[in-house]
């Protein structure tokens, strides 16, 4: 009897390895997407099929979309992230005769008196301070998250309400010595929102870099206008017929490098570029690709998906950090190579790359030799340059031992995560094992119980 019993444990056992297996496997398919195919699709307009056939066929794993989007009923099983869009700042200008009504408390005056607007008097802005505007706020998103979005997209997030101005915003007035500090307000709402909804966040830091503030409550970043932007004018046909230009080199860099930090710490990092030229595609992306970062690039009005090749390349992950030779920026990929020169004048460099490189294709077409693991490359005045690679031969006996350490500490990391993931999986369904386990042996034992009897009878 003590061998039947021992069977039916091995068995309950066996099944429980099954569950703990399952599980481990489900947790490794959400593994993290490599660098070079890292895209987050901004799309403010109506959902059609041609927008959702991109986002699934393409695999994107990140949308930032209006309340309005329909979200693939796909999601799930694809693993894609939708957050939703929500500004902080203010309401559309259609609902300013609502809140004079049932809640002019809430409204922001400039010095003259008036309401204060921005986007071109598309909207108007209200006080983060006052309790039942973020009562508001938190309420629509717990009403967007119903409808299956994920996350949350904040726009407008501005630290110090005094410093807004421009083109495209008024300048209100703020009574601290009545509200507090905006910055507190703002935080306050913030650490509400995240406590209330449970839900990732992701803020717009416009041109600024990532606040270390903020971050503490923030799942991921927007860099906006990085590193291409159009010329902003007080006139709305700079958004409806827009002049592209590049930031400064020095702001590109700055901002990269505070928010690449965060990049690795597995915070979200998007860099939304402006512009709908072969020259600004090629740019932007490969200067985003330097870093860590979530790639995309639209016009200002963003209603559309671009037509740009840049929106479908998989680079693989990266073979290192950036590198810096002459005048010109790189990074080498698995699968090729980005390089930038910022600069307003020619530069030639010669890279060193992998010993089995033999060909490389500029997405233009464009084909490149390798010679004995060199390259040589030549980039005019702030020109960015994606190259793929074609053609490849045997690695060097030095790649192929570099190689065999990569997997090695690979399968390091790989028994690391499996062996958090299984005690996790141990923690949380030790209850139910423990149950089957005694669930298929009572069966068994009384199965077998019985069927002894049968036979004595």
């Amino acid at each position: 009897m003590m061998k039947s019993i021992s069977l039916y444990v091995i068995i309950g056992l066996l099944i429980t390895s099954l569950v703990f297996s399952t599980g481990i496997t489900n947790s490794l398919e959400n593994k993290e997407i490599p660098v070079g195919r890292r895209y987050a699709v901004v799309y403010y307009g109506w959902t059609n099929d041609y927008v959702t056939k991109v986002v699934l066929e393409r695999n994107y794993t990140i949308v930032i979309a209006e309340p309005y989007f329909e979200i693939p009923e796909e999601r799930k099983e694809r693993g894609i992230q939708v957050y939703v869009y929500l500004n902080v700042l203010g309401l559309w200008i259609d609902k300013l005769d609502w809140v004079k009504k049932n809640h002019p408390e809430w409204l922001l005056y400039t010095k003259d008196g008036k309401v204060a607007k921005y986007w071109y008097g598309l909207s108007f802005m209200c006080n983060i301070a006052v309790k039942s505007f973020q009562d508001y706020l938190i309420n629509r998103a717990k009403e967007y998250l119903k409808k299956g979005f994920t996350g949350i997209f904040l726009d407008d997030v501005h630290l110090d309400i005094n410093q807004i101005g421009g083109p495209q915003y008024d300048t209100p007035v703020y009574n601290e010595t009545k509200y507090g500090k905006w910055t507190d307000a703002l935080i306050q709402f913030i650490i509400r929102l995240k406590n209330e909804t449970g839900a990732p966040l992701i803020y717009n830091a416009g041109w600024s870099p990532p606040s270390s503030l903020l971050m503490k409550y923030m799942d991921g970043v927007m860099l906006e206008a990085h590193p291409t932007t159009y010329v902003v004018t007080s006139d709305i046909e700079s958004i409806t017929k827009p002049k592209y230009c590049c930031r400064r080199w020095m702001d590109i860099i700055r901002v990269s490098l505070i928010a690449q930090e965060y990049a690795k710490k597995g915070k979200i990092v998007i860099a939304l570029s402006y512009g709908e030229s072969d020259d600004i595609y090629e740019f932007s992306y490969a200067t985003v690709r330097l870093f860590d970062f979530y790639y995309w690039v639209s016009k200002p009005i963003i209603d559309s998906i671009l037509n740009a090749s840049v929106l479908n390349l998989d680079l693989g992950n990266p073979l290192g950090e950036y590198k810096v030779e002459g005048y010109i920026y790189y990074r080498l990929y698995e699968k090729g190579l980005v390089a930038v020169n910022p600069f307003k004048r020619k530069y030639s460099i010669v890279i060193n790359v992998p010993d089995n490189w033999l060909q490389l294709k500029r997405i233009n077409g464009e084909i490149y030799e390798v010679s004995n693991g060199k390259l040589n490359i030549t980039l005019g005045p702030e020109e960015g340059m994606v190259l793929l690679l074609e053609k490849t031969g045997k690695p060097s006996q030095k790649e192929e031992i570099a190689i065999i350490k990569q997997q090695e500490e690979q399968g390091k990391t790989n028994n690391i995560e499996i062996g958090i993931i299984v005690d996790k999986l141990r923690k949380n369904l030790s209850g139910i094992a423990a149950v089957l386990i005694a669930i298929v042996a009572l069966t068994l034992i009384t199965w077998d119980y019985r069927k002894r009897k049968f036979k004595q009878s």
